[in-house]
């Protein structure tokens, strides 16, 4: 494993007494002290102090943010464990999710980051919706403003997402699920086979998930009721950040398109990027080239029960030109 775990809030023959029941992943990389303000409105938000693990993936940080977090709680005291897993090297959000849910002990996994709030008794509408194939997804407040998205709708050709903001548009269903704030049992997350790790650094892979999981015959549904507040990124920091990984998202992507889309729309996805990225486009079709994107795809064509074009139905999938999308 690519990583190890470094610290826990008790000892492992305190923790056999009780079993966490629901485990909260957050990746984390140079998050201040954001994230511990996460972790504390986690545990105190409980409607009732159940077994709780919370694993912080720390993606090569620089500052050192995870230390002391896992001693605030006692397993005995606040029935709350802490697991710090340090990756060796940055990793990227894919990977980093990955390894946390494989550190997690419950049977229920809640994915966020470290840029959220949870609200208080956030885990009643988790326990009275989540089942068997089922996928919550967690309603994202903005706390700068009244803004809120009930997951994401998916955009073709450039495979990027747009929020909801009307949690009945699909009859209560979702395409796409929050990164923040995705809730599903354990067994779903590895049958499906977790984000795809050839999606570095972020973007394109959590929309992929959530395909894959429509594709493996699960359904995600949205839970207005349970809002986390989530702070975005000022234009002052997108703006460079995104402009930093501008290659890999790109990268990311066309990948995402090369699994799904038929020729017609591949190629329609190529022609979108040559007119808005066209002096990235020639390298991230080279590392495509070298990727191993089209044995992934036949191997996802052979397992996924669901089709694509299924997918494109239930959610009226359109193209640039208002047609309706194919697989």
């Amino acid at each position: 494993m690519h990583s190890k775990v470094e610290a826990r809030g008790e000892s492992s023959v305190t923790a056999l007494a009780s079993e966490p029941v629901l485990s909260v992943v957050i990746p984390v990389r140079n998050e201040g002290g954001r994230l511990k303000s996460a972790v504390i409105s986690i545990t105190a938000g409980r409607s009732e102090r159940f077994p709780l693990q919370i694993v912080l993936v720390d993606d090569n940080s620089s500052d050192n943010c995870c230390a002391g977090i896992a001693e605030m709680y006692s397993w005995r005291r606040d029935r709350v464990r802490v697991d710090v897993i340090r990756l060796p090297h940055w990793s990227g959000i894919p990977f980093a999710r990955n390894a946390g849910a494989r550190a997690a002990t419950a049977g229920t996994l809640f994915i966020t980051d470290a840029n959220v709030l949870f609200p208080p008794n956030w885990d009643v509408p988790v326990r009275q919706n989540l089942c068997k194939d089922r996928v919550l997804c967690a309603t994202i407040g903005d706390m700068a403003s009244s803004f809120r998205g009930y997951g994401c709708t998916l955009r073709i050709p450039s495979m990027g997402v747009n929020w909801i903001r009307d949690p009945a548009q699909y009859g209560g269903y979702v395409p796409i699920s929050s990164c923040a704030a995705t809730i599903l049992p354990a067994e779903l997350f590895h049958r499906a086979g977790g984000y795809d790790t050839a999606m570095p650094a972020y973007g394109a892979a959590e929309p992929e998930f959530s395909v894959r999981l429509w594709l493996s015959g699960a359904e995600i549904v949205a839970v207005p009721n349970l809002v986390l507040q989530h702070r975005f990124r000022p234009d002052r920091e997108r703006r460079p950040f995104l402009a930093a990984i501008a290659s890999i998202q790109l990268y990311n992507y066309l990948r995402f398109g090369m699994l799904y889309l038929d020729q017609p729309r591949v190629n329609q996805m190529m022609r979108y990027y040559m007119t808005e990225s066209p002096a990235m486009l020639e390298a991230a079709v080279r590392g495509l080239k070298s990727s191993d994107v089209w044995h992934r795809r036949r191997l996802l064509e052979q397992r996924l029960p669901v089709k694509f074009q299924s997918y494109v139905d239930r959610f009226d999938l359109r193209d640039a030109h208002g047609q309706l999308a194919h697989c």
